[in-house]
């Protein structure tokens, strides 16, 4: 199967050269979703079509629980196993918020926009641990 005929459930993909853009068109992402089958959706991006620069905008996105962060984790380590990268962008509020107080925003690399992040992944110049403020603007309080 081809990326452009692979139809996941709770996002829409595009792609932009060597980096996949998925967006989530739920605005909740809760137990109430198929947690099992977003993860296979999302994972299915490294598995099955060995894609190694991933954006995930989160842009309609007012809520998220703990599983499906646990999913996006699990898509960060397996594209980190296979020297790939993933940027999590458009965070709403209340997503930022959640990803604050479990101390996951600064484990994943955000943009503020996919354009953003397109651009930190094509030009490849930064490290991993080297997260700019350009492309972390959050408070840590």
């Amino acid at each position: 199967m081809l990326l452009s005929e692979f139809k996941p459930a709770y996002f829409e993909l595009s792609e932009e050269g060597d980096v996949v853009i998925g967006r989530f068109h739920v605005p909740r992402l809760t137990e109430d979703q198929n947690v099992e089958q977003l993860g296979q959706d999302l994972f299915a991006l490294v598995e099955q079509f060995d894609k190694r620069k991933v954006i995930i905008s989160l842009q309609s996105v007012e809520y998220l629980t703990s599983s499906v962060l646990g999913k996006l984790i699990t898509l960060h380590r397996k594209l980190h196993r296979k020297q790939g990268r993933l940027i999590l962008t458009d965070l709403q509020t209340e997503v930022k918020e959640v990803m604050r107080l479990s101390r996951l925003i600064d484990y994943f690399t955000t943009a503020e926009t996919v354009a953003n992040a397109l651009h930190e992944l094509q030009s490849d110049t930064t490290s991993k641990s080297d997260k700019t403020t350009i492309f972390q603007q959050h408070d840590k309080k």
